[in-house]
């Protein structure tokens, strides 16, 4: 007989969503473009079935009927993202959308009145076009003080009515993606722009919990995409690739937002390389007394390394020290060429019990993406997704353990409530506990969305 894994009390389990992946296009200007919007109009092949931003899930005309499928299916947390681009009418001008204000006023009380409790993300990625194009977006320091602005207008409008915010949803991808590997826009090799962008934002992240200070009541976080690193080996070769690899994949954001400071090697490091990013002292200083409230760990996979056996000659990055290892013992999901390793959960809950201080934190982000999920429909008609189940039972269980082991975990949140789109896949993998029909806009709700609602009701994991 399993063992009963008990919910605990007062734990947040819901689902996770960014604007730019579900909202669509709709109640936005010309003048309201986003990074998304314009990665996607660069070059429209790029994207699976050449499915852009326009279509996304309509989150925008659907959020009452999602926002109420939600809490009936028993979740307590929803995490959606205030779109940059459309809450300011104009970026440069810093002039507020009234439109915007009163639907994303809505989306929270609608929250609110299903008794469900909203957290809100500042950015996932989609900061506006006219800042990219302008600025070269989060590699200038223009673009901090126009964030800054923004924030500062967005608690001003709704710090009465949420109280967990966060800053950034995994703030490293799109730079990565954009300035390094060169497969999103922008589509360049710079690593020392890449690496100002980094800077940038955690220095923006310090920024916004400092404003986030004149609210009583107001908790700023950030929600950092955490790859844990495993070596190969205990070969000193292999540990040392390792260190180097999580010295930039993970303690570049995670020392700064829950130590207060950037390791004294990435400045080494990117000396050596001839990609320091520019600062000021008081920028170090800034970010040291203005650490996060709340931190999000996204987990998907884990990253596994082993010693270099020939030169790295790419852009500087993380790779120059390691190539990947393929451990004899994965467990992998094809569709989306990501191992699945539920465990890892617990390693980085136990990490930051013994080596952050223990500070609060949650899993903002889990879930699995799978190709054409039609082959899976019932005799129903509805999507039997027992793999979902079963990546959602082994990572929530994980979760469960750490905290109950004394790790400050205060909850799981899954990717995500509906199938969205995804930067260059568009729709061809799917995550949603709602299946969404791209011709009517139809939701159907999956397998994995009657187990969760069953779950939640009987208050434990069996």
């Amino acid at each position: 007989m399993n063992q009963k894994i008990l919910i605990p009390d007062h734990f947040m389990i819901g689902t996770s969503s960014s604007a730019w992946q579900i909202e669509g296009c709709a109640g936005k200007s010309e003048t309201q473009k986003s990074w998304a919007d314009l990665f996607y109009e660069t070059d429209p092949s790029r994207w699976h079935d050449q499915i852009g931003p326009e279509k996304a899930s309509d989150f925008y005309h659907h959020y009452k009927e999602d926002i109420k499928t939600m809490a009936d299916f028993k979740m307590n947390t929803f995490r959606f993202t205030i779109q940059w681009a459309r809450f300011m009418k104009d970026a440069l001008k810093k002039e507020v959308d009234k439109e915007a204000v009163v639907y994303y006023r809505d989306v929270i009380q609608t929250i609110k009145v299903h008794g469900m409790k909203p957290i809100v993300s500042l950015e996932h990625w989609d900061i506006p076009a006219i800042l990219l194009e302008k600025y070269d977006g989060w590699a200038s320091r223009e673009t901090v003080d126009l964030y800054v602005d923004y924030v500062q207008k967005v608690l001003d409008e709704f710090h009465d009515e949420v109280d967990l915010w966060f800053a950034f949803t995994e703030p490293n991808i799109p730079v990565d993606n954009g300035y390094i590997k060169k497969i999103w826009y922008p589509f360049v090799h710079d690593p020392q722009r890449a690496y100002q962008a980094h800077f940038h934002k955690i220095l923006a992240t310090a920024k916004a919990v400092e404003i986030s200070r004149k609210y009583e009541n107001v908790k700023m976080g950030a929600m950092v995409h955490m790859t844990p690193v495993y070596a190969r080996s205990k070969d000193a070769r292999d540990v040392e690739a390792a260190y180097y690899t999580d010295l930039f994949e993970v303690r570049l954001y995670l020392d700064a937002y829950l130590k207060g400071e950037i390791p004294s090697e990435i400045f080494t490091e990117l000396s050596k390389h001839g990609c320091l990013f520019e600062f000021k002292e008081e920028d170090l200083k800034q970010i040291k007394e203005n650490q996060i409230d709340l931190l999000g760990i996204d987990y998907y996979f884990p990253i596994r390394v082993k010693a270099r056996e020939s030169a790295y000659d790419g852009p500087f990055c993380s790779k120059y020290y390691y190539e990947d290892y393929v451990w004899p013992q994965r467990e992998y999901n094809a569709d989306r060429g990501w191992e699945i390793y539920p465990q890892a959960i617990y390693d980085i809950a136990m990490r930051i019990k013994k080596e952050y201080g223990n500070k609060p934190w949650f899993i903002s982000e889990n879930g699995i993406g799978i190709e054409n999920e039609n082959r899976f429909r019932n005799n129903d008609g509805y999507i039997d997704d027992e793999y979902r189940i079963d990546f959602i039972k082994r990572h929530l269980s994980y979760a469960i353990k750490a905290q109950a082991e004394g790790c400050n975990c205060h909850g799981y949140l899954i990717w995500s409530f509906i199938d969205n789109l995804s930067a260059i896949n568009a729709f061809k993998n799917r995550y949603g506990l709602l299946e969404l029909d791209l011709d009517t806009y139809k939701r159907i709700p999956k397998k994995s969305l009657y187990w969760l609602k069953k779950v939640l009701e009987q208050g434990y994991l069996d």
